[in-house]
């Protein structure tokens, strides 16, 4: 608990390049569920895209991921962030240069760090994933109850149980995750996605759909409704690494990337969110190295698991680019960060990290 407190006091000089910025009138937030900074500023990792005694096709993983450049690697994998935010946002946590940005919380799992993200506490109690109502306010809920946001919230998830981390009871907010359908007035194509959802392969036996259902469900949703904060929890990524399927996992973190160029693009294309909207990625956890499968795995007894990453670009976001400023942030942070960067401040009953200064273009 006390290195808990510690570092919710956390001194936040954290990128000397950034300063106090634009306001956003809308954030967009998409979570890629345990995806490891090693693929996001490296590409695919070279152990393991050349393990011929691999349970995955590493032949398949050589032909689509690798190239020997890293640089020409990540943009292959994900060319969103090497093209776009590269360019015009920020991107943190290459180790590499001592860029470190990590979860707070001891459990480095996926309730604990949704609840770190959401809830700026890296809360010791929160320290399992059953569907338990999560104790904490989170940002999302803070805000709805202000007049300009009140119910212009919407979160979306392939886990169900994102409905218990945001307590969709208590908070009163929109929340669709797992396979619920979508209800009330609906677009044809939101009526289809709901049937569809239901006739994709259920990979992961009942308790989370494939990310493609719930990018296309929540993307429909943000047309249709046009909400001032959304949520894409997407979740592939940590299954297909459970799994030890890393050519799936590569696969789903390049879709990933191009949905969320369609996000951003439908963001510059739209009155109401174009240059008033700051979109924020990142994950929930890290997870192993490829030495001895750990990739596979994350949680406290995996020494590489807190270690993670993050992106943003929007009108509140300054053109830094990749950051080699040797730094410590945490995804406890993000929280705050939502709230300032709509001009408000976020002040829960719980304690709160101190948010990122992102800056202005």
């Amino acid at each position: 608990m006390k290195r808990v407190l510690s570092l919710l006091l956390v001194s936040c000089s954290v990128l000397s390049a950034f300063t106090q910025g634009k306001k956003s009138e809308n954030i967009v937030v998409v979570t890629m569920d345990g995806l490891r900074w090693q693929e996001v500023f490296q590409g695919a990792d070279s152990l393991l895209s050349f393990d011929t005694t691999a349970d995955y096709s590493y032949k398949y993983i050589q032909k689509k991921f690798w190239l020997p450049d890293v640089a020409e690697r990540r943009m292959l994998l994900m060319p969103f962030f090497w093209t776009e935010i590269s360019k015009k946002g920020v991107l943190l946590g290459n180790r590499n240069y001592g860029n470190y940005f990590n979860n707070a919380n001891p459990y480095w799992f996926s309730y604990p760090g949704y609840n770190e993200i959401f809830t700026g506490y890296p809360d010791t109690a929160v320290n399992s994933n059953k569907k338990i109502p999560n104790p904490n306010e989170n940002v999302f809920e803070y805000l709805n109850k202000m007049a300009e946001f009140k119910g212009r919230i919407a979160v979306f998830g392939s886990w169900d149980v994102f409905s218990s981390i945001f307590n969709e009871a208590r908070s009163g907010l929109f929340v669709n995750d797992g396979f619920r359908d979508l209800n009330g007035q609906l677009t044809e194509k939101q009526k289809m996605l709901n049937k569809l959802q239901h006739e994709m392969p259920d990979l992961f036996h009942g308790g989370e759909r494939l990310d493609a259902a719930t990018f296309n469900i929540a993307f429909e949703y943000m047309k249709a409704n046009k909400p001032k904060l959304i949520f894409f929890g997407l979740g592939d990524t940590d299954e297909f690494a459970h799994a030890g399927k890393y050519d799936y996992y590569l696969d789903a973190a390049q879709k990933a990337d191009a949905w969320i160029r369609m996000i951003w693009e439908y963001i510059q294309s739209t009155p109401g969110y174009k240059d008033k909207t700051t979109l924020i990625i990142t994950t929930d956890h890290g997870r192993g190295l490829a030495i001895e499968g750990n990739w596979k795995q994350h949680g406290s007894k995996i020494s590489e698991a807190s270690e993670m990453w993050m992106a943003a670009i929007g009108p509140s976001v300054k053109a830094t680019g990749e950051s080699k400023e040797k730094m410590q942030a945490f995804q406890g942070q993000i929280a705050a960060t939502i709230a300032l960067i709509l001009g408000k401040e976020f002040k829960p009953t719980h304690p709160v990290m101190q948010a990122l200064v992102l800056g202005s273009k």
